[in-house]
């Protein structure tokens, strides 16, 4: 690493902004750096909209973990994608193949959303010519703007993250096109998912409540599947809804114990043909969303789907939008929110969170009709 960060000082490219931000030259070429969790791509989609809003005329290439990158598919900001698998034996290779696939044509803009040093790294070895992230993990210096993280009382203040990426935009002289997030995908995809969901026994007219009991985070986001299987029965039983379980691989042994305990029917929709960009149209589709603090989280809030999370170590302050379909169940611990992605006492911020309390939230979303 110490080799990588010398040669990112030998790099150089003259810079086509003023230092506080205002835009003089409006650039040829920009390029961003996607987050790396599915929920933080979805909150950064304003910030990517902002981005081709305030550069309208210029080539975007957007860089972004091959796993995550169908949660963009379909999205019209970027005139380039440029995917990056870090993990295993090629890794070393990889970051050299997305930092020379920046570099011919120099970009004149770079937005990283990550925090991490290798994002920084990457577009300083691309020869950027101005990076602008936030000032963290010992990058400062390979950053020409280095944006404080927000902070109240000399703490780091929990921030949304919608509004966290946003202020990069307008630390880079970009206006911001508003808070909203967006996800696409095309009546074609619409009817591929449907397809998959009538061959899982989900008619086109049948009303559609999902769950999703993962959490990629860690463990300590968990919600216990004995509570969603009982939340299950519930939903079926009051609202005569279809109740889908949702998720990656990880999940299915979560989802084939909520079938097992459930009292009402519970469909599988694990290894299904479902991937992350078929996803945006199941939810879409459906009429209500429970989940743990995660990915799919976002998609319905996202899509408009009543949506209900089930909260525990995470502080609700970076991921809960002000609108009213994002409504969250949690309770206030005396050892959270703790950040951890595991517990290292019992786990009460989730266990005592009971199937009553997230049917009563559920019920008063779809009430709400929001």
């Amino acid at each position: 690493m110490d080799i990588l960060v010398l040669l990112a000082f030998l790099t150089s490219g003259k810079c086509y902004f003023c230092p506080m931000g205002q835009i003089e030259h409006e650039p040829e070429r920009a390029c961003v750096r996607a987050p790396n969790w599915v929920g933080d791509v979805v909150m950064a989609t304003p910030a990517f909209r902002a981005l081709r809003s305030g550069l309208p005329k210029a080539h975007i290439s957007l860089v972004v973990r091959r796993r995550v990158a169908p949660v963009l598919r379909g999205a019209p900001w970027f005139d380039q994608v440029i995917t990056y698998d870090p993990e295993g034996r090629w890794a070393p290779g990889e970051f050299v193949r997305c930092a020379r696939a920046l570099r011919t044509p120099r970009r004149e803009l770079g937005l990283l959303l990550p925090n991490s040093l290798s994002s920084a790294l990457m577009f300083r070895l691309a020869g950027v010519r101005r990076r602008v992230g936030y000032k963290r993990d010992c990058r400062s210096v390979l950053l020409t703007d280095a944006v404080p993280r927000p902070s109240e009382g000399g703490r780091f203040k929990p921030t949304y993250m919608v509004d966290y990426y946003l202020r990069l935009c307008e630390r880079a002289g970009l206006e911001v096109a508003g808070r909203r997030m967006e996800l696409f995908f095309s009546d074609e995809d619409a009817g591929r998912a449907q397809q998959v969901l009538r061959r899982q026994g989900v008619a086109p007219d049948e009303s559609l409540h999902l769950l999703h009991p993962g959490a990629g985070y860690g463990p300590s986001k968990r919600w216990p599947a004995e509570r969603f299987a009982r939340l299950a029965g519930m939903l079926s039983s009051e609202f005569g809804a279809k109740v889908a379980v949702i998720g990656g691989p990880a999940e299915q042994a979560a989802a084939r114990a909520i079938q097992r305990r459930s009292s009402g029917e519970v469909t599988n929709l694990i290894d299904c043909g479902i991937d992350l960009h078929l996803l945006k149209c199941v939810v879409a589709r459906s009429g209500l969303l429970v989940t743990t603090d995660s990915g799919p989280r976002h998609y319905g809030v996202a899509l408009g789907v009543p949506t209900v999370c089930v909260m525990g170590p995470t502080h609700p302050a970076y991921s809960t939008s002000d609108l009213p379909n994002d409504r969250v169940v949690r309770l206030d611990v005396e050892c959270g929110p703790c950040q951890r992605k595991v517990c290292p006492l019992d786990h009460r911020c989730m266990e005592d969170i009971s199937a009553r309390m997230v049917f009563d939230a559920c019920a008063e979303a779809i009430a709400a009709g929001c």
